[in-house]
């Protein structure tokens, strides 16, 4: 009996599955149902082949979609060769290989976080040349911005941002290119405000024989226009535009000329004294020498007549008395060739003048002791500073300054006077 109490509480149950399978189970044990089998088991039938309907049907359907969701991936690969997609449910090797937690495109021998070759020699499908990698930027907005970037992150050490190598006899490490007009193909910057040795730009060659090399070049190669080879600019009043130096003691700059480079026209060594083959056309017309002044420069001006001061070493003053022999040239307005003792980075005298002593300089003159006409002989006159026409041979000698290439028929003026000491 207390097997058949079991049997009836578990057809009472209000699940229609386990009461289904409690009734198969009450019906192979007759003798244990109780009586109120037989109407149960009328109602568990009927039950059954519901449920087995409802099951079937979620067997059709739930089937077709667990056998898709678990159909076998197929294909087969190289150990360390990143699998990719051949096919809905097929896999191959990807041209990207690892190892050793390096990655590889294109080689299976990758010695960097990232490698990455192109062996190809062909133009792409696109008509572009071949690339390893290539970037493209669409913002034209934010400054600063990149299609590829490269940081060398410590502040120490002689690490770099980006490197590029070349083998090649027509090779270019780093090629950049601007087709805007206003652009720059590369630029170098260094921000740092203070100077420790850095730049913007480093050029560096290591040839050691006497064959064609540079560490830095510019060329246009427009045949027409005004383009520059190489343009430098500066800013501060203390700035160099341009620095040359040669620490073997070589020549500093030579100029070449002729589409061969061929031709040395233009060269300045190392102690710094130049040749030119051309000559020189300096905008003035004088050759100077800087030489002291006695007393306040600020009393001094171009176009004066200027002496030897007898009461001083090496100092010049204004001249004072007619035909005096202590003569030596005139102030020079803008000389064309200024001579000095001075060394190049020795800074100028503050109390020295150029001294035209050959050329054409504009010149104080007096008509005290006439008009002057061009060509006439001119000396020291009573007149500060002025000269004035020679008319007395006997004290000539010693004492003319030049001749007069312009007249002045009265008073006092400036004319154009070609320096002849004599």
């Amino acid at each position: 009996m207390a097997r058949s109490a079991r049997g009836k509480r578990e057809i009472d149950s209000p699940d229609p599955i386990l009461r289904t399978t409690r009734l198969i189970e009450v019906s192979q044990f007759p003798e244990f149902s109780p009586p109120e089998a037989d109407s149960v088991l009328q109602e568990g039938t009927e039950m059954k082949y519901t449920n087995l309907l409802v099951l079937a049907l979620c067997a059709f359907v739930v089937t077709p979609v667990f056998a898709q969701s678990v159909e076998e991936i197929e294909g087969y690969g190289t150990p360390g060769h990143i699998p990719v997609f051949t096919g809905s449910h097929r896999v191959g090797n990807s041209a990207m290989f690892e190892s050793g937690g390096n990655i590889g495109i294109g080689t299976t021998t990758p010695d960097s976080t990232l490698t990455v070759r192109n062996f190809s020699n062909s133009l792409t499908s696109t008509g572009i040349q071949p690339q390893a990698i290539y970037a493209a930027l669409q913002n034209s907005t934010i400054n600063f911005s990149a299609a590829i970037r490269g940081d060398s992150l410590p502040t120490t050490g002689g690490g770099i941002g980006v490197i590029g190598l070349a083998y090649g006899d027509q090779g270019s490490g780093v090629n950049g290119t601007a087709f805007n007009p206003a652009g720059n193909g590369v630029v170098g910057n260094n921000p740092a405000a203070t100077g420790g040795g850095g730049g913007g730009v480093t050029g560096i060659t290591s040839s050691a024989d006497f064959g064609f090399s540079y560490a830095t070049r510019g060329t246009a190669t427009a045949s027409t226009g005004s383009a520059l080879g190489i343009f430098a600019e500066v800013f501060s009043p203390n700035g160099t535009a341009g620095y040359f130096l040669n620490r073997g003691g070589g020549n500093i700059i030579v100029g070449h000329t002729g589409i061969n480079d061929t031709l040395s026209v233009f060269r300045v060594d190392s102690s710094g004294r130049v040749y030119a083959d051309g000559g020189f056309q300096p905008n003035g017309a004088d050759f100077a020498e800087s030489v002291a002044v006695t007393g306040e420069r600020s009393k001094y001006a171009a176009g004066d007549l200027l002496v030897i001061d007898a009461n001083s070493s090496r100092h010049l003053t204004l001249a004072q008395q007619p035909y005096s022999t202590l003569i030596a040239g005139i102030y020079s307005t803008k000389p064309g060739m200024l001579g000095t003792t001075r060394g190049v980075d020795e800074p100028a005298a503050k109390d020295e003048v150029p001294l035209a002593v050959v050329g054409i300089v504009p010149c104080k003159v007096s008509a005290e002791n006439g008009a002057i006409e061009a060509g006439d002989l001119l000396v020291t006159s009573s007149t500060p500073g002025h000269a004035m026409k020679g008319t007395d041979r006997s004290k000539m000698l010693g004492a003319v300054v030049g001749k007069a290439l312009e007249p002045l028929q009265k008073g006092t003026g400036v004319i154009q006077v070609l320096v002849t000491l004599q």
